[in-house]
């Protein structure tokens, strides 16, 4: 008697996780908008001037067309990654592909038929995330594009943790999980239009309950939360220790990457690769308030968020030439090659060291096209370093304060460039002194527009030259005693700084340099201490 194959039931586990992907996907996108929305209402009417709306209205629509770009990026390589892997898993087993839609062999079309969609068996017989990570980890030029979002998301963790609970932002943990459900260029977009419209702390509301104050924005989940959380006070800040710590197990989960892929331990090296960058979120809630310090004034902390960005800025660039160096020295082709020729059929040729590196470097690069996960990577790396550029111009950051983020030596350095600065401006002034046109004087007769009398000079020139309003000294005393309201002041970090392009210039060459995470520290460092 012929042997039955036993035909199982597939779970329908896999299949809920992934619509549960989507459904999560849509409803954090769609609560971050509504709580970036609200925070806009909460703003007082300080941050509502003239002068502040056209800029902050175009600023706000720019960052808003790159999250959508990147949102759409993602579900293309998606779809496409989801369609290469199901037609993979029905060659393997012998299922017929669909024609089209509709119709006789419609994807669509009800009941069983030959075409017909079978989602939940291959969901079950494919571990779909699990191969989307692997693809991506087990090659060195793919490696290369992945690691840089993994080094990227630690430094806007904690830049999103810092502005985050400066500005009062609420429900911070949605950001981060669209980072993880979606790509980083998304969350990050979508984090840069919170800030531009929060730009001073949201106003706060007391609750009767526990006598604490939550923000007037908070939803329904924050209010309940804060009844049996307690939050720490204004300013407070955990220990440099807690951070490093932090920073330590993150680069060490990532450095394990690419050995534990191919490993039953290469899901537990990637989950924690993407959940420890959510602590600094975290820390305020979840230990003791006598694990940080109060500080009075934002400025008191320049120096720990100093430190702790140039520790990100020195590990993120060594894990980047390192993937860099093992991505160039694995597709660096051979020094000698064979061809055939009619009279030499087994002719040697050798190539050149340039031809080599070039022809790594054009497959370190080219590997974005190579497969769609790798492609989702990739363009994600690419949104984000064009995101921190603009974001960097738009503010108009400090090229100083971008590199004493990233530099560790920069103390030393400084005096260097002041003093090179200081010699340029000398050699610049003695030089316009020497071209300074001097008056010259003319022999002969002089013309008749010279031989005219002061008066109509004095009247030719009055007519020419635009009218002025005299003020009165009273009103000039008047001006002197005016004081701006309270509610007119600005706040601190309200003001909006002159675009500045050779800025957005500089963080695209340190993040071309160091790659994604060494110059999104240089970006976030500088706005951290722009205050």
């Amino acid at each position: 008697m012929a042997p039955v194959e036993i035909q199982s039931t597939p779970s329908r586990l896999p299949a809920g996780v992934a619509f549960s992907h989507f459904f999560l996907t849509g409803w954090l996108s769609f609560v971050a908008v509504r709580t970036i929305y609200r925070s806009y209402l909460a703003l007082p009417p300080s941050s509502a001037t003239r002068h502040r709306q056209p800029l902050r209205r175009g600023h706000v629509q720019l960052f808003s067309i790159l999250a959508f770009t990147s949102l759409v990026t993602a579900f293309y390589f998606g779809m496409r990654f989801a369609s290469l892997s199901y037609r993979v898993w029905a060659a393997e087993r012998g299922v017929e592909l669909p024609e089209n839609f509709f119709g006789d062999k419609g994807a669509l079309r009800p009941g069983e038929h030959p075409g017909r969609l079978h989602i939940t068996r291959w969901l079950n017989d494919t571990p779909f995330y699990r191969d989307c990570l692997e693809i991506v980890a087990e090659k060195a030029r793919h490696f290369w594009w992945g690691q840089q979002i993994n080094l990227g998301l630690v430094s806007w963790g904690l830049f999103a943790a810092i502005e985050g609970q400066r500005r009062k932002i609420p429900n911070l943990w949605i950001f981060m999980a669209l980072a993880q459900l979606v790509n980083l260029s998304f969350a990050q977009n979508l984090f840069f239009v919170a800030i531009l419209l929060t730009p001073v702390p949201l106003p706060e509301n007391v609750n009767g309950l526990t006598k604490s104050y939550v923000p007037a924005t908070a939803s329904r989940l924050s209010r309940f939360s804060e009844r049996f959380i307690l939050k720490k006070p204004e300013g407070w800040f955990p220990k440099p220790a807690i951070n490093l710590l932090i920073l330590a197990l993150t680069y060490l989960s990532v450095f394990l990457i690419p050995f534990a892929s191919n490993t039953p331990s290469f899901m537990t090296v990637t989950t924690l690769s993407r959940i420890l960058p959510f602590l600094p979120i975290l820390l305020p809630y979840i230990i003791p308030e006598s694990f940080g310090s109060v500080h009075d004034h934002p400025h008191e902390t320049y120096g720990t968020y100093t430190s702790i960005f140039r520790t990100i800025a020195a590990t993120s660039v060594l894990l980047h030439f390192k993937s860099t160096a093992l991505a160039l020295f694995h597709n660096t082709p051979e020094s000698h090659y064979y061809r055939h020729s009619l009279l030499h059929p087994f002719k040697e040729e050798h190539r050149s060291a340039l031809s080599r590196g070039y022809t790594a470097l054009s497959r370190l690069l080219g590997a974005v096209n190579e497969h769609p996960a790798v492609s989702a990577v990739g363009w994600d790396v690419m949104l984000s370093g064009l995101s921190l550029g603009i974001w960097a111009a738009v503010r108009g950051l400090e090229p100083k304060k971008m590199l004493s983020s990233t530099t560790v030596f920069m103390e030393r350095v400084e005096p260097v460039i002041e003093g090179i600065q200081d010699k340029i401006k000398v050699e610049a002034e003695k030089t316009a002194q020497i071209i300074e046109p001097q008056p010259s004087r003319r022999r002969g007769r002089p013309k008749k527009s010279e031989t005219s009398t002061p008066e109509l000079a004095d009247d030719a020139a009055m007519a020419h030259s635009p009218r002025r309003r005299v003020r009165s000294s009273k009103t000039d005393e008047a001006d002197d005693a005016y004081r701006p309201a309270e509610s007119e002041q600005l706040e601190e970090g309200d003001e909006n700084a002159e675009e500045d392009s050779e800025v957005g210039a500089l963080a695209w060459g340190l993040i071309t340099a160091g790659g994604l995470g060494y110059g999104s520290a240089s970006v976030y460092g500088a706005e951290v201490m722009a205050r």
